[in-house]
């Protein structure tokens, strides 16, 4: 198990089809017809598995790549310096600047989220005994339920934030009592499902591959297909106008945040809605329409299909395509032995790199371990 500049851009090529894939039969509602929401975002998790572990396994099949492999290799594998005896490629300076954009990134979220966590954390539970026995219906478990609800001005949407200390913001004005049920309703479902603990996981891995552009679709569909889930599952055992209902109270905070142009959640919540327009036209239509139930095949085949991708994409690597000379042969006792990917491999020890083939060890120079490792040449560790 290695990892190497093909791999990286392996995953990068496989979770960007993957991704946008997912994301068009989303759209066009061919996911949705044959699974629910929750095989929907195990889809997109996947993917994400996928992007966090870009490695080459001792069974994946090396394929030639082609002119544009070679094309890539000439460019990131190209030697600027070198340093202390170790040369520095153009893929090292890549790899620094991946290294400390995501380092900086990380960190100014960590301290973004404890900072609002531990604020959020020293709040006393609201004394409104209206919005408790609101939650108190919600969740009939009390031991079951490990949830604060806290009132305050220091949000303009309702939301939910926390993993383990779990609390339900509620904007400092005046609501109805069916408006707060549904709110409280809303955010409930997000804690019940974990939902809190997926974004996070999403923000997180969408910060250490900052440079891929297709994570961003990622982020924002997988954000969009947890509200889709949470609205059906708060809307299942709601009659026609209750549903009615429910989106009003979501159209009304809505408008009202437009309105007084505020759109501020903090940092890792889970807000109402997000602030897309279409997103939440999307959401109105399938709940408006009912919950689409999938079919028994398609509960079974979607998850199939993921793990079978997933599979298939730890197969094949394409990589840059060399010729090993045909005068590149290993001398010994006069005799001329053929040196190839399957009969030889190379030996790294501490004294140097030898390669053995038939039984037979040679020491081998640094210009030809290059050439023979871009063969496919495998590399086995030794001591002396």
């Amino acid at each position: 198990m290695q990892i190497t500049i093909f791999s990286v851009w392996m995953t990068f090529v496989w979770c960007s089809v993957f991704i946008v894939l997912c994301y068009i039969l989303r759209k066009r509602s061919v996911l949705l017809n044959l699974s629910s929401m929750t095989g929907i975002i195990i889809l997109y998790l996947f993917c994400l598995v996928r992007l966090a572990v870009p490695v080459e396994l001792p069974w994946t099949k090396v394929v030639s790549g082609g002119s544009l492999y070679n094309f890539l290799y000439q460019i990131f594998g190209c030697e600027i310096t070198c340093v202390a005896g170790h040369e520095i490629y153009v893929y090292h300076i890549f790899v620094v600047a991946w290294g400390v954009v995501m380092a900086v990134l990380l960190t100014r979220y960590l301290i973004q989220y404890h900072r609002v966590v531990s604020y959020f954390s020293e709040m006393e539970k609201t004394e409104d005994t209206e919005l408790n026995n609101i939650l108190d219906e919600i969740c009939t478990d009390k031991e079951k339920r490990n949830i604060k609800i806290v009132q305050t001005a220091a949000v303009e949407i309702p939301c939910c934030i926390g993993i383990f200390e779990k609390r339900i913001l509620i904007p400092d004005k005046k609501y109805s009592r069916e408006e707060l049920h549904y709110i409280i309703l809303h955010e409930y479902t997000h804690l019940d499902n974990k939902d809190i603990l997926t974004i996070q996981l999403i923000n997180i891995l969408c910060i250490v591959f900052w440079w891929n552009p297709f994570v961003y679709i990622l982020k924002g569909d997988t954000y969009q297909s947890i509200e889709i889930r949470c609205d059906q599952t708060v809307t299942k055992k709601l009659k026609s106008a209750e549903r009615g209902n429910y989106l009003a109270v979501i159209l009304k905070e809505y408008k009202a945040s437009v309105q007084e142009k505020e759109f501020r959640k903090p940092a890792g919540a889970m807000p109402l809605f997000e602030d897309h327009s279409d997103h939440l036209i999307e959401r109105f239509r399938l709940v408006a329409e009912g919950k689409q139930r999938s079919s028994c095949i398609g509960k079974i085949l979607v998850p199939v299909i993921a793990v079978a991708l997933l599979v298939l994409s730890y197969s094949i690597i394409l990589q840059s395509r060399y010729e090993v000379p045909e005068e590149t042969y290993v001398m010994q006792n006069r005799n001329c032995l053929e040196v190839n990917q399957k009969n030889a491999y190379l030996y790294d020890t501490d004294e140097g790199y030898y390669l053995y083939c038939e039984h037979k060890r040679v020491p081998v120079d640094k210009k030809t371990v290059e050439l023979l490792k871009k063969s496919g040449f495998k590399v086995k560790k030794g001591g002396k």
